[in-house]
Parts: structure tokens; sequence; C-alpha cells
């Protein structure tokens, strides 16, 4: 079943945001082709991606500078870990998420 992260119209090309959906903080990161979702957290150390920059598509931890493609999730220095993708979707103006049972999520 999926969620509700938020509405389309709320989150501009070139920005991101931090949702809570379910009890699962997320980070949706809107470019230029589109909307990406991930889990709001670094691979690294666990502090929220939301909380760091996005420049183009370059999304930048804000503790340990680690570097993410915002397009594909995968780092971009240093090459692993990678940001944990969920499926998401564009349905009638709303960012939706298909979360996995709770808990699940990498």
């Amino acid at each position: 079943m999926a969620d509700v992260a938020l509405a389309e119209a709320d989150l501009w090309v070139g920005e991101m945001r931090g949702v809570v959906v379910r009890g699962e903080p997320l980070v949706v990161v809107r470019g230029e082709g589109g909307v990406c979702v991930y889990r709001d957290r670094c691979p690294h150390q666990g502090y929220p991606m939301s909380e760091g920059t996005l420049q183009g598509h370059v999304l930048t931890c804000r503790v340990h500078s680690h570097t993410f493609d915002a397009t594909t999730g995968e780092g971009i220095n240093p090459p692993r870990p990678c940001l944990s993708q969920v499926p998401s979707r564009i349905e009638n103006g709303m960012v939706m998420v298909d979360l996995p049972a709770k808990g699940a999520l990498p």
C-alpha cells in the first residue's frame, strides 16, 4: 500500500525535504528528472541527509561531507556506501512512497 509523502507542488526542482511517513524518516529530493526518495540517514553514521545540502544532483551529508548522487543514491565520494532508496512515484499531484513493513528498511 502506498503512502503520501508530500504534495509534489510543495517541493520545487532543486529542493529536498525531510518527511516522516509511518514513523520512517525519509528525504525527498526533486531534480530536473523527477523525484527520488531515500531513507533519511547517511549510511556512514546515520545523520539525517535532509540536514545536508543539495547542489545540482549532489547530496552532501552535513557531518562528514560524504557525497551522493541524488538521482541514484550512489556514493560519489566515497563510492560506497550508498543511500537506501525507497520506491516512489507521482500520483494525482502527490509524491507516493511504497514502504515495506515497519522496520524492514535497510
